[in-house]
């Protein structure tokens, strides 16, 4: 077994995707977090300039230390069989992520932007509009998994994603979405996780 460690701050946010593949794959880590920048009692300065990048999540597996939140979650993927079956099947899993990623990285740009007009178009235009195609994607799948007919990280992605908006009535019309965001959610070790992991604000 490998010695791992994982490195970010006392949040849910970029490292979430790493803690949930860990704990889907039933492996042991340690869950390193320090405090956020915002708060007094944070290391961050003192932590910054070591890090390859200057920035956080980080990956200890083994000897090797990788960064960025999506290659490390990509990594972990691949490491508990939930990145797809084949080049082609990788490459649906990604899309999926990739849709994903945009409407977090939108989302949160508005958020630390103050941009309250931005942030209600994004919840009420943008999301409902993405979540339209991922259900009609789904649907084209098959209705049950995004890839291949089983279980991905295309699925524990959008359970996640889903699970962090503020509203879930916005799922009312994806009865697909609402139903997969379901069952992953009963997923024995997903399920043990969300109930025991730090609360967090976000």
């Amino acid at each position: 077994m490998a010695n791992i460690k994982l490195t970010y701050f006392n949040l849910r946010a970029r490292a979430e995707p790493c803690r949930l593949l860990l704990a889907y794959g039933g492996i042991k880590y340690e869950d390193e977090r320090i405090a956020p920048p915002w708060d007094a009692a944070t290391t961050w300065p003192t932590l910054k300039p070591t890090t390859p990048f200057g920035q956080l999540p980080l990956l200890k597996w083994d000897d090797e230390v990788i960064c960025q939140s999506m290659a490390c979650a990509r990594f972990i993927a691949r490491e508990v069989g939930l990145a797809g079956t084949s080049s082609m099947e990788s490459a649906q899993v990604d899309e999926i992520i990739d849709v994903i990623q945009d409407l977090i990285n939108a989302g949160v740009k508005l958020f630390f932007a103050k941009d309250e007009a931005g942030m209600k178009n994004h919840a009420e235009v943008t999301v409902p509009t993405a979540l339209g195609q991922l259900e009609k994607k789904l649907a084209s799948r098959g209705g049950q998994y995004f890839v291949g007919n089983n279980f991905t990280w295309a699925d524990l992605h959008t359970f996640m994603y889903v699970s962090d908006l503020p509203s879930k009535s916005v799922l009312d019309g994806f009865p697909k979405l609402a139903n997969l965001v379901e069952r992953v959610a009963e997923i024995p070790n997903i399920k043990k996780w969300v109930e025991t992991r730090p609360e967090t604000s976000m």
